[in-house]
């Protein structure tokens, strides 16, 4: 059955019934819109998307997940999950007992398509490995096949001034919106060089280098979905292609159709 929202307590709850069990599969249902409150495990967890588009958050920064690209979280890290659309998630815990050199900051891993059909082997799996089991192989294979990636990702700080929480708020619902910072002042409050030192106070960024992170996320998503290149330009206030093109390469290292390949 998917879930609208999945909450911390029946998290924990799954978890506890579980045990401290060398690794914890789960399947998880999305709707689109759909949230994973903000929660913690006692194991590190990969997690796929076998269909659809999902946000994870944790440290102030944000990662596209679907397709090729999935998701390791160490034990212990506090992170939420927002689906873009609907999203079928397959999420493999390892204790950090079996899995001792797995990262200890959250990343992107390449989800090759070997690595995610024994993610879901895994996931289907018992919890229990014994030794020299089919279970047991699968997840050493699986631990072999881990690969970080190098996607960069996407710091997107909130600030709590109730003024910059106004912009900030209407810019996500418009992401193509143009008004400069002395236009968003008449509408939040202040004038626009209070609210410019107050950017780079609360959020560490400057007005435009916050919508341009603000921008790329959503073109992530969008880019994962399916959606051309040029209706995403457009889409999210770009002149034409081209500059948006050049954009997405300054910032993530590589164009969207390499992004998308890798």
């Amino acid at each position: 059955m998917p879930f609208r929202t999945l909450s911390a307590e029946t998290i924990a709850c799954w978890e506890q019934e579980v045990g401290p069990t060398p690794i914890h599969g789960v399947e998880i249902e999305l709707f689109p819109g759909g949230l994973v409150e903000r929660h913690r495990h006692t194991r590190g967890q990969i997690m796929l998307a076998t269909s659809g588009v999902v946000t994870v958050s944790a440290h102030d920064r944000s990662w596209v997940v679907s397709g090729s690209r999935g998701m390791w979280m160490p034990e212990g890290v506090p992170h939420t999950v927002v689906a873009s659309t609907g999203a079928d998630l397959r999420n493999l815990q390892v204790s950090r007992s079996i899995a001792p050199s797995l990262p200890t900051e959250p990343c992107v891993v390449a989800a090759t398509p070997l690595f995610r059909e024994l993610v879901i082997s895994a996931v289907a799996g018992p919890n229990q490995l014994s030794t020299d089991s089919r279970a047991a192989k699968i997840v050493d294979l699986l631990l072999t096949e881990f690969h970080s990636s190098e996607h960069a990702p996407l710091h997107i700080p909130e600030p709590t001034d109730i003024r910059l929480k106004r912009v900030c708020a209407a810019l996500k619902a418009d992401p193509s919106d143009d008004r400069t910072l002395a236009e968003w002042s008449e509408i939040a409050g202040g004038c626009a060089r209070t609210l410019g030192r107050l950017f780079l106070k609360e959020t560490g960024l400057t007005f435009a280098q916050w919508r341009r992170q603000l921008r790329l996320l959503d073109a992530l998503v969008r880019l994962s979905q399916g959606q051309s290149v040029t209706s995403i330009a457009l889409d999210t206030g770009y002149e034409s292609p081209s500059a948006f093109i050049e954009m997405f390469r300054r910032v993530m290292g590589r164009t969207p159709g390499q992004y998308l390949d890798s």
